[in-house]
């Protein structure tokens, strides 16, 4: 059932609901009662309840010799959310959100390499701003602000290349199979990867106040959601192009949305004014490169 608003706000809306569940991420884990990877196994579980019985409604199942497909591509998704969970409790979430954005560039590198499309020159020119980009936005003259920084960008590059990795093989592979099928196949990964994690999830549960299993839950339905949503709009009328484009809105949205929380509450707290002003003006940089990337093609 498609959500009732026009298709080109799917993007907006999945990026809204991606800043608001690294946001929730950090804030349950701040309470040292629950870790990034038990909100991870929340996350990945409830992916696999959802997508996974999409296979029973699918017109026709396909060959057994081609189901590894779609389960590579789910593997490099799973190890996408290992390393956003992991930079979303120890990283700077102001940071990280925005750096994901360089993520089509390696949609384009990758593109080059399994499906032989042209690398456009432009792609130089994209990488470049995001790399003056990330040096604005992380620069500092603390040595423990910069530790951090290295493992945010470390962490959040890791991420894109994987979720990278997953979009250009769910591209290259999605023929062969119904989109149902497609689905429910590339998920598999998610709940199997983190089975040896949930001794470890019910333990740190029964530790944890309902306030933290509170955002916890929360970050698990708005990041399930964010999936559906860019799920419809890459395989709907929006494509994937602009669907990437409009969804690196999620760098200032969650820069905005940290700043407001974090004079709420200390356990968010990440940026000063001038602070955000510099990440704000790095998102704005990575977002001009997308659209340098994409639309400035030679």
């Amino acid at each position: 059932m498609r959500p009732p608003f026009p298709d080109i706000l799917f993007p907006v809306l999945a990026a809204a609901c991606y800043a608001l569940g690294v946001i929730a991420v950090k804030y349950a884990s701040k309470s040292k009662t629950i870790s990034g990877v038990s909100l991870l196994a929340m996350n990945n579980l409830l992916s696999g309840a959802v997508f996974i019985p999409q296979i029973f409604f699918a017109p026709d199942l396909p060959e057994f010799s081609i189901i590894w497909q779609p389960l590579l591509a789910g593997a490099f998704c799973a190890a996408g959310n290992l390393a956003t969970f992991i930079c979303a409790e120890r990283g700077e979430v102001s940071l990280m959100t925005p750096i994901m954005g360089v993520k089509i560039l390696f949609v384009l590198i990758f593109s080059n390499m399994m499906l032989q499309t042209r690398l456009p020159f432009s792609i130089m020119i994209s990488g470049a701003i995001c790399c003056a980009a990330v040096f604005i936005m992380g620069a500092s003259k603390s040595k423990l602000n910069r530790q951090k920084f290295r493992f945010t960008v470390f962490l959040a590059l890791s991420a894109c290349a994987s979720y990278a990795a997953c979009d250009v093989l769910m591209q290259k592979y999605a023929p062969n199979f119904s989109t149902r099928a497609m689905l429910a196949l590339t998920t598999v990964a998610m709940p199997v990867s983190v089975i040896p994690l949930i001794p470890k999830l019910i333990g740190e549960l029964k530790k944890s106040n309902p306030e933290t299993i509170a955002f916890g839950s929360f970050s698990s339905v708005l990041l399930v959601g964010e999936s559906y949503l860019m799920f419809i709009s890459i395989t709907g009328a929006v494509g994937a192009a602009m669907s990437n484009i409009l969804f690196n809105t999620r760098g200032i949205i969650a820069i905005a949305l940290i700043f407001a929380f974090g004079t709420k509450s200390m356990k968010i707290r990440e940026l000063d004014r001038h602070l955000a002003m510099r990440r704000a003006f790095g998102a704005a940089m990575i977002l001009l490169s997308i659209f340098a990337a994409l639309y400035c093609r030679q």
